[in-house]
């Protein structure tokens, strides 16, 4: 997906940024990505993952919070016209094929749109709601079990749409390794089931042996999964209603 960010302060355009890698930082420090100079912002203030597609922005434990459309969040997908707030900036998210499309007629605009209406059915915004619990019956519940390393035993319920796994503090499931990024890899929850992504370190995450690509890959109930010292399975606790 073709995107950018817009940052603004009040009404006037700073920069514009491409999202044509993997990881955006933003924050006050001068090596972040999107450099914003303001005692509001934290030093690594929030950061935005292209994964499968979809860009999705996270907190990285800023001091003042980050918004989006006025309300705070931990993590959030992000879609096109979404106004992020960072300290007094605002960050405008564009998504290019959607902004390249033209405006509907005047003699439309009171009609719904079927394709948006489709789009905005409970299961699909419960999947993109940050850090919440997916209800929808149609998905079944995931969850993954430790069978080796320092928790083994301990079991984790996937109903969050992103569940971070690495060695870094906001992690869920923590694992250890020299190789281990902070963040190393991430499931995703969405209606068309569970996906782990590789997102940072040398160690990426293995599926019954095989080294996840830059691709997501779909998990199957029995996976095992394999990252630094640690393996878990993969299974489903609920099937779809």
């Amino acid at each position: 997906m073709a995107s950018k960010l817009i940052l603004k302060f009040k009404d006037s355009v700073i920069s514009e940024h491409d999202l044509d890698q993997e990881e955006t930082t933003i924050g006050r420090k001068p090596e972040n990505d999107i450099h914003i100079d303001n005692l509001a912002v934290s030093g690594r203030h929030a950061r935005v993952l292209m994964i499968g597609g979809k860009a999705i922005l996270e907190d990285l434990g800023s001091t003042n919070g980050t918004f989006v459309n006025n309300k705070r969040i931990t993590k959030h997908v992000l879609q096109h016209g979404d106004q992020i707030l960072i300290g007094k900036h605002t960050l405008t998210f564009v998504n290019i094929e959607e902004a390249a499309k033209p405006a509907a007629a005047p003699a439309q605009e009171q009609e719904p749109d079927p394709d948006k209406t489709m789009i905005i059915t409970p299961q699909a915004r419960a999947a993109m709601m940050p850090g919440g619990e997916s209800k929808a019956p149609a998905m079944p519940l995931g969850a993954v079990q430790i069978i080796s390393g320092s928790l083994v035993g301990k079991s984790y319920d996937l109903t969050a749409s992103l569940t971070s796994i690495g060695k870094g503090d906001n992690c869920k499931i923590k694992v250890k390794g020299f190789t281990v990024g902070k963040q190393a890899a991430v499931i995703t929850r969405r209606p068309t089931g569970y996906h782990i992504t590789h997102l940072e370190g040398l160690a990426k995450p293995k599926v019954n042996g095989e080294a996840v690509g830059e691709e997501p890959r779909t998990l199957k109930d029995g996976d095992v999964i394999e990252i630094g010292d640690t393996k878990m399975e993969f299974f489903i606790k609920e099937p779809a209603a």
